[in-house]
């Protein structure tokens, strides 16, 4: 990823921040130069064994779970075509063409979908 990025990432990646690399910034408005990290990670919170997560926390969370849930139904519809869930036993130079097609079959499909919602008014 470019430096500079803000990615969400799901609860399984909790430890990820401690491993992103850090870079030299110049802040032109004071000139002086520190050290940030390269990537900027959004990660949910766990709820703590025996507690429960405080109201700010589930806030942080809720937008981050959406947008993780329909990424996994995504994949999971991908998995559908077997080119992720199967190995690929064609040539190597061809998996990254036929892998944008079938994630542009499944933006399309998911686009008819949402249009159709949006006509019955639900």
């Amino acid at each position: 990823m470019p430096e500079g990025c803000e990615a969400g990432v799901d609860k399984g990646y909790q430890e990820l921040n401690t491993q992103v690399a850090q870079v030299t910034v110049v802040a032109p408005d004071i000139g002086g130069a520190q050290q940030v990290p390269r990537l900027t990670l959004k990660t949910p919170f766990k709820k703590p064994q025996e507690k429960e997560l405080t109201d700010v926390q589930k806030a942080f969370n809720t937008p981050l779970n959406k947008v993780c849930g329909r990424i996994e139904y995504c994949i999971g519809w991908i998995k559908n075509w077997a080119i992720i869930a199967t190995r690929f036993r064609c040539a190597h130079t061809i998996y990254t063409a036929i892998s944008h097609t079938v994630c542009g079959l499944v933006n399309a499909q998911t686009q008819f979908w949402q249009a159709a919602k949006a006509a019955c008014g639900a």
